[in-house]
């Protein structure tokens, strides 16, 4: 029942398209929303993806309906919260945990192959103890990293937000001591050790990199969340007492990452460095070539369709913050022109053609988003 329902849906706004394109791709998307696109997290109450789908391609003229099927078929790249979530619980064992065992094997010089004699040192099990891990975002899952790693990261080494407080800080620190005396099994007190060696900035997904960091030529300052921490440990004097400044490792941690955002995000290194005297480490668990991008050659039928304007609601999507990455979204913000969609939620960085908001009167999405930034 459900099968002739959806192709009868598809067969109502496929006007003019032969039976057996509808059925075979009826077949394709039924597929599909079972294995992924239902679970995406904004559909409203009731709703799943082949009504969805109906609904989106009936605002398309006919002759463009079958591009905006093809679209979808050809260039959308899904990510299912099982995979992200796979993503994060794999972040430490097969990724951060590396750093460690190379910075403790070079400190008791031994081979870094000698694994089981590393973490089984006091100084792996100092260093680790010795580690915060931050979320840059409410899409860090800081939760899911928090269980994936019980019994080997301490609760109070894990932190919603990487702007601390001094007073939560010095929480932090007090802890650490505490359970540093009992690595130290009393051997000598720990008080000189007793501060923070290392930061993991952990996140989801990122297009083009510009929240993170990014250079102000007019005011020669550094904006974005990574800006934000250094300044925060090297100039607050209270943060300072917290983090042994002189010898601190931060590594940014993106489970998900374009290739665009990458060369941005490590490209702006360089002006941390000339300040702090020091820059961070960019790990991304999972890269989105740059070919996954729309573009002019491969892709001129869907950005023909990006570009106009009956498809685009101006007065909706675009305000204050979208005009830090472009003149319009038509393509994404910053034109990353990316065709990403999250289980949780669909960047701004993706045509909009997939996310535009249901609040529209022009033009809604197929993968309705939900903005953290919106105009009242």
């Amino acid at each position: 029942m459900r099968n002739d329902i959806a192709q009868a849906l598809l067969l109502n706004v496929l006007n003019g398209t032969s039976f057996e394109e509808v059925v075979e791709a009826r077949k394709y998307f039924q597929n599909m929303a079972r294995y992924k696109y239902d679970d995406y997290q904004q559909f409203s109450p009731g709703m799943r993806f082949i009504e969805r789908l109906a609904l989106w391609v009936s605002q398309f003229e006919d002759s463009d309906k079958m591009i905006a099927l093809n679209f979808i078929r050809s260039k959308l790249l899904f990510i299912s919260s099982a995979e992200m979530n796979l993503l994060v619980s794999s972040a430490f064992p097969d990724v951060i945990r590396n750093y460690f065992i190379k910075d403790v094997a070079a400190e008791i010089e031994v081979p870094e192959y000698q694994v089981a004699r590393i973490i089984n040192s006091v100084q792996y099990k100092m260093l680790i103890r010795q580690s915060l891990f931050c979320g840059m975002s409410d899409g860090a899952k800081v939760e899911i990293f928090r269980r994936a790693n019980t019994g080997v990261i301490s609760h109070e080494q894990i932190y919603q937000t990487y702007e601390l407080s001094n007073e939560r800080a010095g929480k932090m620190q007090e802890e650490l001591c505490k359970d540093l005396k009992k690595i130290l099994a009393n051997e000598c007190e720990p008080t000189h050790h007793c501060k923070f060696k290392r930061v993991f900035l952990l996140d989801d997904f990122s297009a083009s990199g510009t929240s993170y960091l990014k250079f102000d030529d007019s005011s020669s300052k550094l904006k974005g969340k990574i800006g934000a921490f250094y300044k925060s440990v090297y100039e607050n004097e209270e943060l300072k007492n917290v983090f042994d400044v002189d010898n601190l490792k931060v590594y940014v941690i993106i489970y998900l990452c374009t290739e665009q955002a990458k060369n941005q995000i490590i490209g702006n290194f360089v002006h941390l460095e000339q300040k702090y005297g020091r820059r961070p480490e960019l790990v991304c668990l999972h890269e989105i070539p740059n070919t996954y991008k729309l573009n002019a050659l491969a892709d001129e039928q869907i950005i023909s369709l990006c570009q106009k304007d009956i498809y685009y609601d101006a007065e909706e999507l675009e305000d204050e913050h979208t005009t830090k990455g472009g003149k319009n979204v038509k393509l994404g913000f910053g034109e990353c022109a990316l065709s990403v969609v999250i289980a949780h939620n669909t960047p701004n960085n993706s045509v909009p053609l997939l996310w535009s908001y249901d609040t529209s009167r022009k033009f809604i999405g197929l993968f309705p988003r939900i903005p953290r930034h919106k105009e009242i």
